[in-house]
């Protein structure tokens, strides 16, 4: 699913696409800038809906043991 994955900076252009079509670039720049300096995601698109009507399940999730002090294996 996320194979394409490209730096902005290799990405070719194309020739024969008028440069109007060739906006939504420029677009995703704005919309990544204003929702980086207004935190919490600001702008969404429509598609993405307006609630969040699902949350993270965390209960089978492998334990931090070298990332968090508090879950770190004690010995004795």
């Amino acid at each position: 699913m996320l194979s394409g994955l490209v730096p902005d900076d290799s990405i070719q252009g194309n020739l024969f696409v008028p440069q109007v079509e060739n906006q939504h670039r420029f677009l995703m720049n704005t919309i990544d800038n204003i929702n980086f300096a207004m935190r919490d995601d600001s702008m969404k698109f429509g598609s993405a809906g307006l609630t969040k009507d699902w949350k993270m399940r965390q209960e089978l999730r492998s334990g931090r043991h070298s990332t968090r002090w508090e879950e770190l294996a004690a010995v004795k």
